[in-house]
């Protein structure tokens, strides 16, 4: 794919589709074309709720997408969300009689040595994550051109199921004028919105949806592991809906204004669309569910410092502070490499769209 050219890529999380068509120019620039989000019926507890209007969705998104345009990518790459990927690790090794040069040949050798299990899987995504030589202990990104005795390589698989692309109606993406479509990994693209420096030495990635939290290990340009909970600031915006009887908007708009990690007066309230709420007992509602969550983050095995994605409790004043102080991490949000910016799902669609010219 040439570096000025379109690129056309589909993205999913727990409520949402969105597809775009954007111009990439040199220096990794990119314009939007076109853009298309359309609302269904969601994800639950890592399972559509309604598949076929999950797929009615993305049809409806695909056709919109493109219209109105001169000329259509011959792909479109379908970010898979998080919760519906898998991750493998694998390790290979070659050992020589002498001293020898490491060169592509031989890196392709370990990579034909590995046996990942794509049993009702296919592979989607895979990275070498880093490598030893027999000469010495410490680990190494890449030893191209490095003579040795012997290498060995450490290397990670993304697949999904097959029966996800089931979901995918190919006939539909043909006559939006697409040849085919292929599938990336949410996570391995968001991870290069992480400092380079920061990855090499080993991080974690945590994804947070509306109902669902991914938490992804990463070394170098790849994952290492991805795990799974249900668990996201959808379960907060229903409790506030179900406790307090307020309708979505509501609810929605007083967790923009609240302050769990304020202390506030007694008298003050927070207002929306005309209903009042002591602050005090909303903040300390909100609170609880945050403290739930990062103890549930807690739980899983985390790099000393961890970068966040996803933008689901953005909303929240002083969340990240609250998960970085419970899970007793360094924490920053994954922000656009050429903008600097922190806005969802923008910053999603941009490093699909860079992963893609890799």
């Amino acid at each position: 794919m040439s570096k000025n050219d379109l690129v056309a890529v589909l993205y999913f999380d727990d409520t949402q589709v969105v597809g775009r068509v954007a111009k990439v120019s040199y220096g990794q620039n990119i314009t939007p074309i076109t853009t298309v989000r359309k609302d269904y019926s969601g994800i639950m507890d890592g399972q559509f709720n309604d598949r076929n209007d999950f797929t009615t969705t993305v049809n409806a998104v695909v056709a919109e997408m493109v219209q109105g345009l001169n000329r259509v990518p011959q792909t479109l790459y379908i970010g898979v969300a998080n919760q519906f990927c898998q991750v493998q690790t694998q390790t290979s090794e070659l050992v020589f009689d002498h001293m020898t040069k490491i060169n592509r040949q031989h890196l392709q050798k370990l990579w034909e040595n590995t046996q990942f299990d794509t049993t009702n899987m296919e592979i989607i995504h895979k990275q070498a994550l880093y490598y030893k030589l027999e000469e010495y202990e410490e680990v190494l990104i890449d030893v191209l051109g490095t003579a040795t005795i012997g290498v060995t390589m450490v290397s990670s698989a993304t697949t999904v199921n097959q029966e996800f692309r089931y979901l995918f109606d190919l006939n539909a993406i043909q006559r939006a004028g697409f040849l085919n479509y292929q599938f990336v990994s949410v996570a391995a693209c968001e991870l290069f919105m992480i400092p380079e420096k920061v990855r090499d030495a080993g991080c974690t990635l945590v994804r947070c949806d509306f109902f669902s939290t991914s938490v992804a290990n990463v070394l170098g340009d790849g994952l290492m592991q991805l795990a799974h909970f249900n668990l996201g600031s959808g379960y907060l915006v229903s409790e506030i809906m179900d406790y307090f009887n307020f309708d979505y908007e509501t609810a929605i708009k007083l967790l923009a204004q609240c302050t769990p990690t304020f202390e506030v007066l007694v008298e003050e309230k927070y207002t929306a669309n005309g209903i009042q709420i002591p602050a005090s007992i909303f903040n300390k509602l909100v609170m609880d569910r945050l403290n739930e969550f990062a103890k549930r983050l807690s739980n899983f095995e985390n790099a000393r410092v961890i970068y966040l994605s996803g933008g689901n409790f953005d909303q929240i004043y002083g969340a990240r502070n609250v998960f970085a102080n419970v899970c007793d991490r360094t924490m920053y949000e994954c922000a656009d490499v050429l903008t600097g910016e922190v806005a969802y799902p923008e910053n999603t669609l941009n490093a699909i769209v860079r992963y893609v010219l890799r």
